[in-house]
């Protein structure tokens, strides 16, 4: 698992509230262990002050989360072990997804009919889907804005240093870590034009680099160094993005 985990190009940082930390940390672990223990993805750590969410003004704009978790479950590994990770969804600290946008209407046809989850309005919405074939996956995605998807794509593809696989004309992915059994992968989605961006202020995405003297001029925001080894920007959506320094080459998939 070390080595894996050095190796690993993105890995998502939750931001709990003061004493939290463990407790989340213990639940993400507890549900992805059966799926994917060799890697870990989530890392919590713990604010020194609750942090105030302000609610920004996007009038008569639908609002959709920014960052969703998708565990692609395969059935022919046993309905019991579906059903146990269903089961840790439903019960505290997990809370049940309201798929509502801000200003009180449902959001667009992405999530209706489907159940989700978080552990926090600020974290990730979880979902599971049963798959007939193929390796099972865990797909974190990021909803771009209509006018911000290709920019985003561009983006990502020169942080990873990798090209994204096309699915559809508004959807791409990128392949971070894969076995004959399972595959780890970043997903780009395009929203409807319209419907704007909630991004999740306690969730932040953390990719290794090489390099970042070439990089910082070519990023859309600011880039500042927050100690020796990373630097803090954000994506054309406003998602927080960590680049850490990681001087080694990174395996190929």
């Amino acid at each position: 698992m070390g080595e894996t985990q050095e190796t690993l190009a993105m890995t998502v940082h939750l931001l709990a509230n003061s004493g939290h930390g463990s407790l989340l940390q213990q639940t993400l672990d507890q549900l992805l262990d059966c799926i994917c223990p060799e890697v870990r993805l989530f890392l919590v750590s713990e604010r020194v002050s609750p942090v105030k969410y302000y609610t920004k003004c996007h009038s008569k704009r639908s609002r959709f989360p920014g960052m969703s978790v998708l565990l692609f479950l395969h059935e022919s590994l046993g309905e019991e072990r579906l059903l146990r990770v269903l089961d840790c969804l439903q019960h505290w600290p997990w809370q049940c997804y309201s798929a509502q946008s801000a200003q009180g209407r449902p959001c667009p046809y992405l999530l209706a009919n489907q159940e989700f989850y978080s552990l926090d309005s600020q974290m990730p919405v979880w979902g599971v889907r049963q798959v007939h074939g193929g390796t099972e996956v865990l797909r974190v995605t990021l909803y771009c804005s209509f006018d911000n998807y290709e920019d985003a794509v561009r983006l990502y593809e020169m942080i990873l240093q990798r090209e994204a696989t096309s699915q559809k004309s508004n959807v791409c992915v990128f392949v971070l870590y894969a076995t004959e059994s399972f595959a780890l992968q970043l997903s780009l989605k395009q929203l409807p034009l319209g419907t704007s961006v909630d991004p999740k202020e306690a969730s932040v995405l953390q990719f290794k680099v090489q390099e970042i003297g070439q990089l910082v001029p070519l990023l859309p925001h600011p880039c500042v160094p927050i100690s020796r080894t990373r630097w803090q920007t954000q994506d054309y959506d406003g998602n927080t993005i960590l680049l850490q320094v990681f001087p080694f080459r990174l395996c190929e998939l």
